[in-house]
């Protein structure tokens, strides 16, 4: 608890800001080391004693030597002993306890203690001068703490923290911001379930009321002193946001400021929303001396506007899934399952509101009855299914070969109604044939393709919709009779047409008169018949064969073939030494859409 108060919080940062600043001056080298100091004097004294032991060996000084180590020993306190040795280990001159103590380095280098430095006479190295020195104050624990500079920062550091401590209490004393406040005032805010903050011109806190504090997990007293933006606001970091705050804006404007929002993590971890309001405190001049700012806590109200706005969207979700599925149900009930164009219904209902608007714009209106040329046969060869896919890709085509403005729908089974506003006969023909060619080109699951159509207009003399499609049928039904694949037109063709099937009938009359000449002519078509059936049957047989050995729906292997050639791939894999993977996969839908989509949509899937 002592460690709380602001006195002892400002010395320790001040005893840490000294430390920092003698660490600082001791890296740039302003504090003196006494130790290298003492090194490189008895490093100069080695030298200059080698350097005067070789001048008296040039001159064969031997006594000088010998008296001058004496000498430099017994006035020289840090030198304990002295010698000079030759090479060949014979002692020239000896200063002290040198030979019980000496040790000479192992490496061949002088230490801070035993220095050995070479004497030169006639330019060769003639001997050694040992030099014992004591040890250096920093091999002492006592001595060496108070000569180094860590002795001198830990002096430092508890004298000025003391100094410190001393005269910034005193100055709190003097400088105590809760005297702004008189107690009273403090009490009454206290009261008020708002948070409440009275900042200065710097932003610092000089009342905080006991709901704001509560937020902070802090008493009001803790709070004084600190500045309003390093609160820990969320969101609130850069100093942009920074200058964003209520307060700032009202010391800058000097306008209130209502209605802002903060985010903040009170001590509970728990993150709330506050409502800020700021407003100017002025003294009696008028003349700016802070802020107060007031916090309401609205995070359960942006709780619940957050439940409603969630309860609103999931509505609103649920009406578009709603009209997504009446869109669908729309669709269902107007569109063909299998082709997706129209049904009969919604064509006529269409077709009906063309009709009336071409016989009042006095504009073209034509129809196209397409039927598929021996569809029958596809159903009874390849099987519904395929058959349902011959359907699909004959409305595919009409839907693209026809305009956005064109109604395209299934009249029947295989038999297809195309309305083409504001085209007339001719140019309804060049798309009949367009689309015509368009299907021929086309082999679906193996099934050549083809199309009967009839094409009818409203310039034809027609005053009802039907009338129009009973044309259009009457041409079709001309086509198939010509030789199917082709395109017939109400009008001229059609007229062709009928008076070919009339020749017919009359050159039928007087063919009876040749019965020899037809018997031979129906024995040559009896064999061609025979023929044929023969062509038949083997293409039969063949199919046969086939769908024993393929599924007669999709084309795929039945099981038996599928087995067999599983036991190759597996004898091949044993041969060749690779492994053979076999996937297994099931429609789990399948069963769902049969029962609510039909038999149909089920074997498409």
């Amino acid at each position: 608890m002592m460690f709380k108060t602001p006195a002892i919080r400002l010395s320790i940062v001040l005893v840490l800001l000294t430390a920092n600043l003698l660490f600082l001056a001791n890296m740039i080298g302003f504090v003196p080391d006494e130790s290298k100091s003492a090194l490189e004097l008895r490093k100069s004294l080695s030298e200059s004693l080698a350097l005067q032991f070789s001048a008296a060996a040039e001159k064969g000084e031997f006594q000088t030597i010998q008296n001058t180590l004496r000498a430099v020993v017994e006035r020289n306190r840090d030198i304990r002993s002295a010698a000079i040795r030759t090479h060949d280990g014979e002692l020239l001159a000896l200063a002290g306890e040198h030979l019980a103590h000496w040790k000479a380095p192992v490496d061949g280098k002088s230490t801070s203690t035993h220095v050995h430095v070479p004497v030169f006479r006639k330019n060769e190295n003639w001997a050694t001068v040992e030099i014992r020195f004591a040890p250096l104050w920093t091999n002492n624990l006592t001595s060496g703490f108070a000569n180094s500079f860590v002795g001198l920062l830990v002096f430092i550091s508890l004298g000025g923290f003391l100094c410190y401590f001393f005269v910034i209490k005193r100055t709190l004393r003097e400088l105590d911001p809760t005297a702004v406040i008189p107690e009273r005032v403090q009490k009454a805010f206290d009261v008020l379930q708002e948070g409440i903050l009275i900042l200065d011109q710097k932003e610092q806190i000089v009342m905080a009321n006991l709901s704001f504090a509560d937020l902070f997990g802090k008493s009001p007293a803790a709070m004084i002193g600190l500045k309003g933006s390093e609160l820990g606001w969320l969101d609130c970091q850069s100093p942009k946001q920074v200058s964003q705050l209520p307060w700032f804006k009202v010391l800058q404007d000097g306008q209130e400021h209502k209605d802002a929002s903060l985010n903040l993590r009170n001590s509970h971890g728990r993150k709330i929303k506050l409502a800020v309001n700021a407003a100017m405190v002025t003294d009696n001049a008028g003349k700016c001396r802070g802020t107060l700012v007031t916090f309401d806590d609205i995070t359960q109200l942006e709780e619940k506007n957050f439940e409603l706005s969630d309860t609103v969207e999931k509505l609103q979700m649920a009406n578009e899934e709603s009209q997504a599925k009446s869109q669908e149900l729309e669709i269902l009930a107007n569109c063909d399952p299998l082709t997706l164009c129209l049904n009969r219904r919604s064509l006529a209902l269409k077709f009906d509101a063309l009709f009336t608007q071409a016989k009042a714009g006095e504009t073209h209106l034509s129809c196209l009855m397409v039927d598929i040329d021996f569809f029958k046969s596809v159903n009874d060869r390849y099987g519904h299914a395929t058959g349902d896919q011959v359907i699909k890709t004959v409305a595919d085509v009409l839907k693209t070969c026809s305009r956005d403005t064109d109604i395209v729908g299934r009249y029947g089974g295989e038999e297809f109604c195309v309305v083409l506003p504001n085209l007339d006969l001719e140019k309804a023909a060049q798309v009949a044939e367009r689309i015509r060619n368009a299907i021929e080109k086309i082999s679906c699951a193996g099934v050549k393709i083809t199309v009967s159509m009839g094409v009818s207009s409203l310039k034809q003399s027609t005053n009802k919709p039907d009338e129009l499609i009973n044309q259009a049928d009457k041409a079709l039904y001309a086509a198939k009779k010509s030789g199917r694949n082709r395109v017939i037109t109400w009008g001229k063709d059609f007229n062709s047409v009928a008076k070919v099937d009339s020749d017919a009938e009359v050159q039928e009359a007087v063919s009876q008169s040749g019965k020899s000449a037809k018997i031979d002519t129906g024995q040559a078509q009896l064999q061609r018949r025979v023929l044929e059936l023969e062509g038949l049957l083997e293409k039969r047989t063949l199919e046969l064969e086939h769908y024993e050995m393929y599924d007669f729906k999709t084309g795929l292997p039945t099981r038996s073939l599928f087995e067999d050639r599983i036991g190759h791939e597996i004898a091949r894999g044993k041969r060749k030494n690779y492994l053979v993977a076999i996937l297994s996969m099931t429609v789990d839908t399948i069963k769902r859409v049969h029962e609510t989509l039909g038999y149909r949509a089920a074997e498409q899937l």
